[in-house]
């Protein structure tokens, strides 16, 4: 018993460690004396690291303040799912600033608003807006360590900020301003989207690890992502458009439990491309079903799978049991 617990527990090891298998942002830079200060002072009667530290904070403060109101709203009105999303955006944002500062005016948020005429768009771009701002701040308060103060210490813990924020777990909270539209094509071909489409999708295989979830490198993952993303919003007539928006479904569902994206992705790949030879419906179908429990849409996506995706007999197979058992017919 001992034996096998020990060799669970460095196989954990092993894996959040030596062989990168944990979602783990970048860990804070340390002192000399290898300390990790909870606190960042601002040097006293320097007036423009003041001004400079003050208004990345209070930019960081609204950002917060600008969540927490969407979040109120939604739970209010109960959309749960992107109350959901709120939750992670603000757990992001708290976890990337890892000290507090000292030196600098105490800054409070805005007092309460009221929310029973509230309008969902105008909170969302609030939101939007203080988000630009936050990173744009602390982007420019980089800057000044780097540039202008010469404190590469400072600089350091500036930049593992925004090393820790993650752009996976930042929204727009209508899945439509996220993604190109439906009616594209994938009818051109793009040497740019080309050499994109090959980066990006051998950094999702180089990404997964050679043994699989114990060593998925999630860095790898993003980058991916991104460049996925960005094919399909800078090239939206490639021929490699519906390809990309599969492979952004799967990273979503395998490596960020982005269950709500991962589905409108999957289904956006087979709008784009209707006689694509990728299982989108099928996975679409199973994240319906195992994972947000939509009994309804994925009976019908596995109908869709019976229907379009005859070149995986495994997978049309699965489709007939489940809709017999979902159906009890």
């Amino acid at each position: 018993m001992i034996n096998a617990l020990a060799k669970k527990v460095f196989v954990l090891l092993l894996a959040c460690g030596f062989l990168a298998g944990c979602n783990l942002r970048p860990a804070p830079p340390k002192t000399a004396n290898n300390k990790l200060p909870r606190t960042l002072t601002v040097m006293a009667g320097n007036t423009a690291e003041v001004t400079a530290a003050t208004s990345a904070e209070s930019a960081r403060v609204n950002y917060r303040y600008r969540l927490t109101v969407l979040q109120s709203y939604y739970v209010r009105t109960g959309n749960m799912d992107k109350a959901r999303w709120v939750e992670r955006e603000l757990k992001n944002l708290d976890n990337a600033q890892t000290f507090k500062w000292s030196g600098i005016p105490e800054i409070t948020q805005p007092t309460g608003e009221s929310l029973s005429d509230a309008d969902e768009h105008l909170l969302v771009e609030y939101v939007l807006g203080a988000r630009t701002g936050y990173l744009n701040s602390m982007r420019n308060l980089l800057a000044f360590y780097r540039d202008k103060a010469g404190d590469s210490y400072k600089a350091q813990r500036v930049s593992n900020v925004l090393d820790r924020f993650d752009p996976v777990m930042t929204y727009k909270y209508f899945l439509e301003a996220e993604m190109p539209a439906a009616t594209l094509r994938p009818v051109q071909v793009v040497p740019e989207a080309e050499k994109m489409y090959k980066q990006a999708l051998k950094l999702h295989r180089d990404g997964k690890g050679l043994l699989g979830p114990l060593t998925t490198n999630y860095e790898k993952q993003r980058e991916a992502l991104m460049l996925f993303l960005n094919l399909v919003n800078r090239y939206p007539q490639s021929t490699k458009i519906a390809l990309a928006g599969f492979y952004i479904g799967e990273i979503y569902k395998e490596y960020f439990n982005e269950n709500i994206r991962a589905v409108a992705w999957y289904k956006r790949a087979v709008e784009w491309d209707a006689n694509l030879t990728k299982p989108a419906r099928f996975q679409a179908a199973v994240v319906e079903d195992l994972r947000l429990y939509n009994k309804a849409n994925a009976i019908e996506l596995y109908r869709q799978v019976i229907k379009h995706e005859q070149f995986n007999a495994t997978n049309v197979q699965w489709a007939h049991n489940r809709i017999r058992e979902l159906t009890g017919s």
